[in-house]
């Protein structure tokens, strides 16, 4: 709370400077057209996944969705998570700079922007209760926030409950990391909305938000999307 309340503090009465390197924002952006220009958006990407493609592969699903079908339906990143923009994410995760996560949600709302069929609702990846104490807030609940409030879709954060603590997926090998959240997760409620969006700051290999739409669709949902803020190549 404390965090929120200073960031708040911060955005309404503090002039807009680009958080990368300090120069004067753009108006309603806390980021100069410089830094704006060098940031590394993925323009075209696997429809399912994210995984950014070659401009000759458009429109086409990449060779790991064909051979292994995702839990989930579409994928939209903003950008690779490699520098600059992945100090953005690292920013908000390990800094406390939660204006990070207005900023980068606005960012992820405008990319939405347009398209055809939204979601009933969003919710974002869970943490552990342990974790979210230890860091004082959920980061794709922060960038969710904007993100629900931009598009006028509801925002559920409650739809999702980590009932495992477990470890970092950063420090886990990609068939260990598979193995780390097969059943960490739950759905809470029943008669889930049909079409549902899940909102996280960084998809690695997607072996959470996979097995998040393994839970969705095994109650009942039809569509789910996974929304984020960066997508890793590896």
């Amino acid at each position: 709370m404390v965090y929120k309340w200073l960031n708040n503090i911060q955005s309404r009465l503090l002039p807009q400077y680009c958080i990368l390197c300090g120069q004067a924002g753009q108006e309603h952006m806390a980021m100069c057209h410089e830094c704006y220009n060098e940031l590394n958006f993925i323009t075209n990407c696997c429809t399912q996944c994210a995984l950014p493609l070659p401009e000759s592969a458009s429109g086409l699903i990449c060779g790991k969705c064909l051979q292994y079908p995702p839990h989930f339906d579409r994928s939209v990143s903003l950008f690779t998570y490699e520098p600059p923009a992945s100090h953005l994410v690292q920013g908000l995760k390990f800094g406390k700079r939660l204006n990070l996560a207005r900023l980068l949600g606005d960012m992820l709302a405008i990319r939405l922007d347009g398209a055809s069929a939204l979601p009933d609702c969003i919710a974002p990846v869970p943490l552990s209760g342990r974790r979210t104490r230890s860091r004082g807030f959920n980061q794709s609940m922060e960038i969710a926030r904007p993100v629900g409030r931009k598009l006028g879709i509801p925002l559920k954060p409650a739809l999702l409950t980590r009932t495992i603590n477990t470890p970092p997926q950063s420090k886990l090998a990609i068939k260990e990391r598979r193995r780390n959240v097969r059943g960490a997760f739950r759905l809470n409620g029943d008669n889930p909305p049909r079409h549902i969006a899940i909102v996280d700051d960084v998809v690695t290999t997607g072996s959470t938000v996979n097995e998040i739409a393994r839970i969705l669709k095994k109650s009942g949902v039809e569509t789910v999307e996974i929304w984020s803020v960066a997508r890793a190549i590896i």
